[in-house]
């Protein structure tokens, strides 16, 4: 039997913000752990994908900032056939101390006593984490691809600002040496 490295709790009164491509800014969040948080959303979203989520609920005078990366995702199709809701699980990045005490004060406001107990994952979960749904998978897979596109156009883009650069350099040198002469 697989385990969850830690326990989720639902995220009552947890408002969150979203920065994310193609995910709108407002997102309910399904349930949340130490390790990670659940999006609701019918957007699809690339597995691997970066997540930027600022978290607020009564109490916290400022918004807690985490950042991650989609490990999951249930589609409207997964969702109707588990009984479950549409969106994206999110594994988080390590927090920075002093984010990492507000945020397991959260944790603990909203249920979670021992952080540390990992609860045993049920065979009835398994469809929030790996999708067999076709399009699901081909929608990952268009948008992972759509952000290597993206990532060769910049890098093509700054080998093209270098190289002009370059020339840039190689006319002044000329002229520097013809000035000495």
């Amino acid at each position: 039997m697989k385990h969850r490295r830690h326990r989720r709790v639902e995220a009552k009164g947890v408002a969150a913000h979203v920065e994310a491509d193609k995910l709108p800014g407002q997102c309910n969040i399904e349930n949340i752990s130490a390790g990670g948080l659940f999006l609701r959303t019918i957007t699809p979203m690339p597995l691997g994908m970066p997540v930027r989520v600022e978290l607020t609920k009564g109490g916290l005078r400022t918004p807690l900032v985490v950042t991650g990366r989609v490990a999951s995702v249930v589609s409207e199709a997964e969702a109707k056939k588990h009984d479950a809701v549409p969106g994206v699980g999110v594994e988080l990045d390590a927090l920075p101390p002093d984010q990492e005490k507000r945020f397991y004060a959260l944790l603990r406001d909203l249920g979670l006593k021992d952080l540390a107990d990992p609860t045993p994952l049920e065979p009835d979960d398994l469809h929030g984490h790996a999708s067999p749904d076709t399009h699901t998978v081909a929608t990952n897979v268009r948008g992972l691809l759509d952000m290597l596109t993206d990532a060769l156009q910049k890098v093509k883009d700054r080998d093209d600002e270098i190289g002009k650069l370059k020339d840039q350099i190689r006319k002044l040198q000329i002229e520097l040496k013809a000035a000495r002469g």
